[in-house]
C-alpha cells in the first residue's frame, strides 16, 4: 500500500509538472467542487437542525408541565441533556456550550393557569446559534400551543358546558391555514446550498479568467480568439457548477422542479460573465498572481452583498442599488427558485438577458482595454 501511494504521487507529481494547466483546470472546475458539495450535502444531512441540547427547569410538577416535558423529549427537534432544579444551570450550560437552549417552568405554573393568571413559562436561547433558535423557538411554541389548545378544550367541556362539536369553535374563533410554497419541509440544505456551491465555485471560475488573460498577455491575438477563450472557459465554469448541483440531486435529494434548458442556458451565461470578468482584469494587471487574487476578491463578497444569506430588502439604499450591478444577485436567487419553485423557460428569460447585458458590458470593456495594448 505504501508503495503503491508512494509510485501515485510521484505519477501525479510529474503529470503536474508536465501539464500544470490540465492538472489546475479539474482540480478547480470538477475534484474541489465536488469534494466540497460532498462534505456540505453530508454535513448539512439533516436538513434542518434537530435535537437540539436543552435544559429544562420544572418548578411546577404538576401533570401539566410533566406533559410539557414529555412533548419536548419526545419532539425531534429537541434532545433534553438535563432536568434541573436550579434556573442557574439553564445560562450555565448555555455559556459552556452544552445546550443551546433552556425552559423554565415556574412554581404553581398549573395553579394559575386554573386561576386564570396567565403564567408564564421562561424560554431562554442561545442568540449566536440563530439556525438553532428559529426552529427550537417554533418547534416550543408549537408545543405549548398544543397544550393550551387542549386545556381550554377541557375547560369549555367541563366547566362551561359546551357540547364537544363546539368546542374547538370556542377555542380557535380564529381558524388559519398556513401553506409554505416550494420548501414546505422548511428544508435549510435545499434553501441554502444552490446558490452557496455556486458562490464557491465562482471564485475559481473568476481566478481561472485572470489566469487565462495573464497567459496571452503581450501576445498578438485576435479579439475574437480572446471571446473564444472566455466562451470556453465559462462553458467549463458552467459544467463544474452544472455536476455540482447533480451531485446534490443525486446524493442528497435536493429538487430541481425546473425548466433544464433554462437552468442549463442561465448557468453559461452566468459562468461566462464570471469568467470575462476575471479576464478583465487579468488584461488589466500585468503581474499575473496579483491578478488572480483581484479576481477573487471581487467575487467572494457577492454572496453576502448579493442578498443570497441577507435580503437585499434589508439592505441600506446604497447596498441595495449596489446589488444591481452584482451578476450574483440574479443567478443566486434564481437556480435557488430553479430548484424549489416549477418555473418554466419563460419565467426565467428576463434573467437570461440581465446576464446578456453584463457580458456585453465586460467584452465591450474588454475590446477597449485589448486595442489600448494594440494601440501602445
Amino acid at each position: 500500500m505504501r508503495k503503491f501511494f508512494f509510485n501515485f504521487t510521484k505519477s501525479f507529481y510529474l503529470y503536474k509538472k508536465k501539464h500544470p494547466k490540465r492538472v489546475m483546470t479539474v482540480l478547480v472546475f470538477i475534484v474541489i467542487p465536488l469534494i466540497t458539495g460532498m462534505i456540505l450535502g453530508y454535513e448539512m444531512s439533516s436538513n434542518v437542525a434537530m435535537h437540539i441540547p436543552t435544559v429544562i427547569v420544572d418548578h411546577d410538577h404538576s401533570k401539566f408541565s410533566r406533559d410539557f416535558v414529555r412533548y419536548v423529549e419526545d419532539s425531534e427537534y429537541f434532545n433534553v441533556i438535563e432536568q434541573s432544579e436550579n434556573d442557574e444551570r439553564v445560562e450555565e450550560a448555555i455559556d459552556q456550550r452544552e445546550a443551546f437552549a433552556g425552559v423554565i417552568i415556574p412554581e404553581g405554573f398549573y395553579q394559575d393557569l386554573r386561576d386564570g393568571k396567565a403564567p408564564k413559562i421562561l424560554t431562554i436561547y442561545d442568540g449566536s446559534t440563530l439556525a438553532a433558535v428559529s426552529y427550537s423557538s417554533s418547534a416550543l411554541t408549537e408545543i405549548i400551543e398544543t397544550l393550551k389548545t387542549g386545556y381550554m378544550m377541557k375547560i369549555y367541556e367541563g366547566k362551561l358546558g359546551v357540547v364537544p362539536a363546539d368546542v374547538m369553535n370556542h377555542v380557535i374563533p380564529i381558524d388559519v391555514t398556513y401553506r409554505m410554497l416550494f420548501n414546505p419541509e422548511r428544508n435549510f440544505r435545499n434553501f441554502i446550498l444552490p446558490g452557496m456551491l455556486a458562490a464557491l465555485i465562482q471564485v475559481g471560475i473568476s481566478c481561472m479568467g485572470a489566469e487565462r488573460a495573464g497567459e496571452l498577455r503581450g501576445k498578438k491575438v485576435g479579439f475574437i480568439e480572446h471571446l473564444k477563450i472566455i466562451v470556453h472557459w465559462g462553458a467549463l465554469g458552467a459544467l463544474s457548477i452544472g455536476i455540482t448541483l447533480l451531485e446534490q440531486i443525486i446524493f442528497f435529494d435536493m429538487p430541481y422542479r425546473s425548466t433544464v434548458l433554462g437552468g442549463a442556458l442561465l448557468t453559461f451565461l452566468y459562468s461566462t460573465a464570471i469568467l470575462a470578468a476575471g479576464y478583465l482584469v487579468g488584461s488589466v494587471i500585468s503581474d499575473r498572481t496579483f491578478a488572480a487574487q483581484v479576481a477573487a476578491v471581487i467575487v467572494l463578497p457577492t454572496t453576502i452583498l448579493g442578498g443570497y444569506t441577507w435580503p437585499v430588502l434589508a439592505m441600506p439604499e446604497f447596498f441595495q442599488q449596489l446589488a444591481k450591478i452584482i451578476p450574483f444577485y440574479y443567478y443566486g436567487s434564481e437556480i435557488r427558485s430553479l430548484c424549489l419553485s416549477p418555473l418554466e423557460l419563460r419565467h426565467v428569460i428576463p434573467v437570461i438577458g440581465i446576464m446578456c447585458a453584463f457580458i456585453v458590458v465586460e467584452t465591450g470593456l474588454l475590446f477597449l482595454v485589448k486595442r489600448r495594448e494594440a494601440v501602445l
